[in-house]
């Protein structure tokens, strides 16, 4: 039994991303997008006819825009950072965009609904019993009001929306007429507060001010041994330069203590092995010492060779080599007792430079400390003058109530009455529904394609499976037909199926077997019609073939081939299972294994069936198997041991991807010659060999090929 892996001519097996769904083909996904563009087209007219039904009912909204423009100066600023007072400037980004948002503000939303009297106006507000609550107003108004700050400048856009044009003028005009109001107050409510706090402030300011100079000078008279001046901060330079140096020495000493303990680890009687510690090795005198003793031992070699142990020359090279080992190893001695003193020295370098820098560093991190208390004396002093000095700059400032009152708000553009309603927008309503119902139907369309569990093409079979696709072949009818109409190979030998037939046969040639055994992995992908299609094929071509219809389930075979009228009165003729049969076809013969099963139903066991194979061998060219469906019964996986090659079939657009790989994965299970797979009902149109005459005269494949070769078999 010949055993057939994946040779070069299959792809790696891949796992996919989604297992069981075939790998992602875009040219499949194209066609697809292609054929269902009309689902697309349809998704898409139905929104813009939605966005349509929706600009034509929709209420008309009007927009009254006013623009105002926000002053940075702000006396109340000065009082900024003291407690009690709560100016702000209006200078920042931050302080712009919280004033953008402070006009639909729930106060003065609710001012302006008392100045309109809105809560009166029915066209406004429909009726309710008991009224509106203000928390209900200030959220309906609140979101007809837009207030958006223009990037880069200081204007402020102040929108009001309604379905009244002239109330959405009116609506804008008061919202920035309450804000400034608003405003005001708060400025003068802050004025009130900020020269009561200014003095409690700076005389407060004034005590702390005397009390860090106290302390100050006290500290002065406890260290006046110490030069106490503020620019001088050596400290930290010098404690880096003792952390260097005494960072280098425990760096040294760390070296050399690796070269000791390696040096340790070397046994007297290895001790060259001291030249591989650093850069000992590659000193010249050491090179050119153990260059001159491997070139003895060379030349020592050559003549031992030549002399015995009594000859002078001889013994003259013996003694020279045995000086040299000598010396190399008194050089390697000496080497290790320089490592063993340079690690001893490293040692006792580091510990007196640790205690020297230790006691450096006592004596900086002292003074250090002393500098540093200065310099945060000297510092809260000069703090609390300049703060003090502030103050009495504020306390001075004259006219503060009268600079603090002006609002700094002020109108750039007044609103005025629309006369276009800004909602629904037409235009940009039906182009969204447009571009959006087009990448809804697309992404439906796709979305179906990808879902699609079943194999379609070449490139996709081979990705998901892993498997070499043999050959290509057509759908043969538009629906399904019987199987004796499906000889194509006899009945139309120039068509695209028997081409496809012939690759197969050709890709089949290449793994010279004498038995091929033809499955699929469900019912209705093709096996049968593949099988009678290439057996007929071989008998056509002069090879004596055998057609073994192993489907115990439902075989068709006999009936196809085998004439009722040449079968033996009561053997049931078309039903005769067990006997090879000559068909209505030369060279080409029939035996159905139906006969073997046993009573209790069981097919015939594969010994059973592997040496009704090898008695075939010796009479037929070549025999090609029909079996069952390999994830329906188990006989196809019984007897795919014993066949040369197994060939799995597949239908394109039916054939589940998942059913494809387990029906794989059990033959190669069962360990059996899966070559490849027929990828059975693609479109014909997607062949590059149907631009080609139907009736070019195609040649025999090549010769040589066992089973295939009509040369010295038994008849």
């Amino acid at each position: 039994m010949n055993q057939f892996g994946a040779g070069p001519t299959q792809p790696a097996s891949s796992e996919t991303l989604f297992p069981g769904f075939p790998t992602l083909d875009l040219g499949r996904l194209v066609s697809v997008v292609w054929r269902r563009l009309w689902l697309a087209m349809l998704v898409a007219g139905a929104f813009v006819g939605l966005a349509l039904a929706y600009v034509m009912l929709a209420p008309k909204v009007y927009e009254s825009t006013a623009v105002i423009y926000v002053d940075p100066k702000n006396e109340g600023a000065v009082f900024e950072g003291l407690k009690g007072v709560r100016q702000a400037s209006w200078e920042s980004l931050d302080a712009l965009k919280s004033m953008a948002e402070g006009i639909r503000n729930g106060t003065v939303i609710l001012r302006v609904v008392e100045t309109l009297k809105l809560r009166e106006d029915a066209d406004f507000l429909p009726p309710k019993p008991g009224g509106y609550a203000d928390a209900e107003l200030v959220e309906m108004i609140g979101k007809r009001v837009k207030a958006d700050l223009r990037r880069g400048t200081r204007l402020i856009d102040v929108s009001v929306r309604d379905r009244s044009p002239e109330r959405a003028r009116a609506m804008t005009a008061a919202f920035i007429e309450e804000f400034q109001n608003l405003i005001r107050e708060q400025n003068l409510d802050s004025a009130e507060k900020s020269r009561t706090t200014l003095e409690r402030e700076a005389a407060n300011q004034l005590a702390r001010v005397h009390e860090a100079e106290e302390k100050l000078q006290e500290f002065r008279k406890q260290h006046s041994d110490v030069a106490l001046d503020e620019n001088r901060d050596l400290t930290s330079t010098k404690l880096e330069d003792l952390d260097k140096l005494l960072s280098g020495a425990a760096n040294d000493v760390l070296l050399k203590k690796a070269e000791y303990e390696q040096y340790k680890t070397i046994p007297p009687a290895e001790i060259e092995r001291v030249f591989e510690i650093g850069e000992f090795g590659s000193q010249d005198h050491v090179q050119k010492l153990i260059l001159a003793r491997n070139q003895k031992r060379a030349e020592f070699v050559r003549i031992k060779e030549q002399y015995g142990p009594d000859h002078p020359t001889f013994q003259a090279y013996e003694g020279d080599l045995r000086g040299l080992e000598e010396e190399v190893k008194l050089v390697a001695t000496g080497i290790g007792e320089s490592i063993e003193k340079g690690y001893a020295r490293a040692v006792e370098h580091e510990k007196t430079l640790r205690e020297t820098v230790q006691e450096q560093k006592l004596t900086l991190i002292e003074v250090d400390g002393i500098m540093k208390e200065f310099r945060t004396l000297l510092r809260g002093v000069e703090a609390a003058s300049a703060t003090y000095e502030r103050l009495l700059d504020r306390i001075n400032d004259t006219e503060v109530t009268e600079a603090v009152d002006e609002t700094v708000v002020r109108t750039f553009s007044e609103p005025l009455v629309p006369n276009k309603p800004v909602s629904p927008k037409k235009t940009i309503t039906v182009a969204a529904a447009g571009v959006f119902g087009t990448m809804f139907g697309l992404a439906l369309v796709i979305a179906i394609g990808l879902l699609d569990r079943t194999l379609h093409s070449r490139k996709q079979v081979e990705s998901t499976l892993g498997l070499a696709v043999l050959a290509e072949v057509p759908r043969a009818f538009a629906q399904d037909r019987e199987l004796g109409e499906s000889l194509f190979v006899t009945r139309d030998p120039s068509s695209l199926v028997s081409e496809g037939i012939r690759s197969l046969r050709t890709s089949l040639s290449a793994y010279a077997p004498r038995s091929v055994m033809v499955t699929s992995p469900s019912p209705g992908e093709g096996k049968s019609f593949c099988a009678a299609n290439l057996a007929v094929l071989q008998a056509n071509m002069g090879y004596r073939t055998l057609l073994v219809d192993a489907d115990f389930r439902q075989p068709r075979m006999a009936g196809i081939f085998l004439d009722p009228l040449r079968g033996k009165a009561g053997e049931g003729a078309l039903a005769a299972q067990g006997l090879c049969q000559e068909t209505a076809y030369k060279n080409l013969y029939l035996i159905s294994c139906g006969r073997f099963a046993s009573d209790s139903g069981e097919p015939m066991s594969g010994e059973i069936f592997a040496r009704m194979l090898h008695e075939a061998y010796a009479s037929f060219d070549c025999v090609i198997i029909d079996t069952s469906p390999i994830n329906a019964v188990s006989d196809g996986l019984t007897y795919s041991r014993h066949a040369d090659a197994v060939v799995l079939v597949v239908r394109a657009g039916e054939t589940n991807a998942e059913s494809a790989r387990h029906a794989m994965r059990e033959l190669q299970r069962m360990r059996a010659a899966l070559v490849g797979v027929v990828l059975n009902g693609i479109d014909g149109s997607d062949l590059t060999r149907s631009a080609y005459g139907a009736g070019i005269q195609r040649s025999l494949p090549p010769a040589g090929m066992r089973g295939y070769t009509p040369a010295g078999t038994a008849g």
